[in-house]
């Protein structure tokens, strides 16, 4: 095992056994650590080390802080407050996290090189200056299977050092069922690891779609501005897999879902608008390169919509009517 120290200052409530629960250590290595004399002295403030041992764990593509939590037998707040993650603990294939408790590193050994026999998967590392583009381009396959293969929520943010996972042209995206009430199975335990990741509770994370996750289901659909069925479909699986944020306020225009491989101005061809208009639509797009799948944007219309917004998903939008 690796032993790494962790600063921590207390907080009001705190003790040294609910410290040693949050890192998944114990509370006799706080004490010796910080020559603690008397360990129901400690105040708000105080600075301790907290020395935890464990190992490092390199994140596969699926993975969830939860499931990674639920493989290695430890408490998922433990993976968030060694690795300091923020809400809502996004994590990508390739990054290393630090486990509490694991003996030896996971995978044990880096990935070995793809044989020349086996031209796909590989595995690429991010050089400066690559962009998905320029990677999809230089292995031939499509950003859409690019971003796919990875769980990548922003394709924008790649950068230097990163792995990334090139599968293979002809790879089949993975098929999503629709889930509802009384399903069980593995894409079950994906839709509760991926709710609480969102903070919303299905309960026990058990592979059984019982009446808790269909009401997780229904808030996370109500908070995302889709219909609040209960039932994931492929819609709710996108907004699910590429982290769709809250639906906005209520303004003119309509409400666009963005898909992978999409950009501003392929968007402004589709809805016969232009670039600019969709820009001044939607203030909060500082840079018109940096969108990314699950976004949604306001797409302006020459109606001044004072109802309820229409969510656009996979319906190409109806022909503006001609000025007589």
């Amino acid at each position: 095992m690796i032993t790494i120290e962790i600063p921590y200052v207390v907080q009001p409530g705190d003790t040294v056994f609910s410290i040693a629960r949050k890192f998944n250590t114990s509370v006799d290595a706080i004490i010796t650590r910080n020559n603690i004399i008397n360990p129901s002295l400690i105040y708000p403030g105080q600075r301790l080390i907290i020395p935890v041992q464990g190992n490092y764990y390199t994140v596969q593509p699926g993975d969830t802080v939860y499931s990674i939590a639920q493989k290695f037998n430890v408490p998922y707040e433990s993976i968030i407050y060694i690795n300091n993650l923020s809400y809502p603990y996004n994590i990508y294939p390739g990054q290393r996290l630090f486990i509490p408790g694991i003996s030896m590193s996971y995978p044990p050994s880096p990935v070995p090189p793809i044989p020349s026999s086996s031209p796909c998967p590989k595995y690429y590392t991010v050089q400066p200056g690559d962009t998905l583009w320029s990677i999809a381009q230089k292995f031939g396959i499509s950003i859409d299977e690019l971003i796919r293969a990875n769980y990548l929520v922003n394709p924008g943010m790649i950068y230097p050092g990163q792995t990334l996972i090139i599968p293979c042209p002809s790879t089949p995206p993975v098929e999503y069922p629709t889930l509802r009430l009384g399903d069980r199975g593995p894409f079950v335990v994906n839709l509760q690891a991926r709710l609480k990741s969102l903070g919303f509770d299905p309960g026990p994370i058990d592979g059984i779609f019982g009446p808790k996750t269909e009401a997780a289901v229904k808030a996370y659909q109500q908070s995302r501005g889709l219909p609040p069925t209960g039932i994931v479909d492929e819609t709710t699986w996108n907004a699910l897999l590429f982290a769709t944020p809250p639906a906005p306020p209520p303004s003119s225009g309509k409400v666009y879902i963005v898909k992978p491989g999409e950009s501003l101005w392929t968007i402004a061809q589709k809805f016969n608008t232009t670039v600019e208009a969709i820009l001044k639509a939607n203030p909060e797009i500082k840079d018109p390169n940096l969108i990314y799948p699950g976004q949604r944007i306001i797409i302006p219309t020459s109606q001044q919509a004072a109802t309820s917004q229409e969510i656009i998903t996979d319906k190409e939008p109806q022909d503006k009517e001609e000025e007589k």
